[in-house]
């Protein structure tokens, strides 16, 4: 009894010395979002990527290892443009849905000297909130072109599950890091919420993006 005891106590106070090691810092970060998605009949196509971008806040949980946690909730565009020509007619479709982001990010920092320059990976999984989402289309000829924008948000599903990876660098700025970084996101569930077919089977749509983005942390507490 006395032995489980003592291996509780000292389990308990490596815990709390760990998290006491633990260095807290806060930011923002912002950049583009090269939206597009994947489609199941494959339409791959006639899509081409939408810019949009991303902005929000950082909250990182650094620990001495170089291993870190950062969650970063954020405003995010996302969507997809497409366009087709025939009988001299061109038809533009363009897709914005705009989300709540909440990525939560496990990241490692490679170890270099002192105020030097720091490479990191990071992969993690984010939960995405429907906001709004708009469709632009335009008709048009040689001479004559009709246009119009319509609330798709209906035809959406209100949640986004997906993956992220990336890699970035960190750039000492005094007490604060600046960070460069470049991501890859990969949705994971199908956002249509409609029953439209394609072929005779049902659509299923998934968001992807190239993503760049850059910030700045500040430390919380000495």
């Amino acid at each position: 009894m006395k032995k489980s005891f003592f291996v509780l106590a000292v389990s308990f106070l490596l815990i709390g010395s760990s998290f006491a090691q633990v260095k807290i810092s806060g930011g923002v970060l912002g950049g583009l979002n090269l939206a597009n998605v994947t489609t199941d009949p494959d339409a791959g196509d006639v899509l081409d990527n939408l810019t949009g971008f991303g902005a929000g806040a950082v909250f990182n949980f650094e620990f001495p290892s170089g291993f870190c946690i950062q969650a970063e909730p954020m405003y995010l565009q996302a969507g997809t443009k497409a366009s087709n020509t025939s009988g001299g007619v061109t038809e533009e479709l363009k897709i914005k849905a705009n989300y709540i982001s909440l990525p939560v990010l496990f990241m490692y920092a490679f170890q270099t000297g002192e105020n030097q320059v720091q490479p990191y990976i990071f992969a993690g999984p984010s939960l995405g909130l429907l906001v709004s989402a708009n469709l632009s289309a335009t008709v048009s000829n040689n001479n004559a072109s009709v246009s119009g924008d319509y609330d798709v948000k209906d035809s959406l599903k209100t949640t986004d599950f997906s993956a992220l990876f990336g890699a970035g660098i960190i750039i000492p700025a005094g007490s604060s890091k600046i960070f460069l970084e470049g991501r890859y996101s990969l949705g994971l569930s199908d956002i249509n919420n409609t029953k439209v077919l394609f072929g005779g089977s049902a659509v299923t749509i998934k968001t992807k993006g190239i993503q760049f983005f850059a910030g700045i942390r500040f430390p919380f507490g000495s």
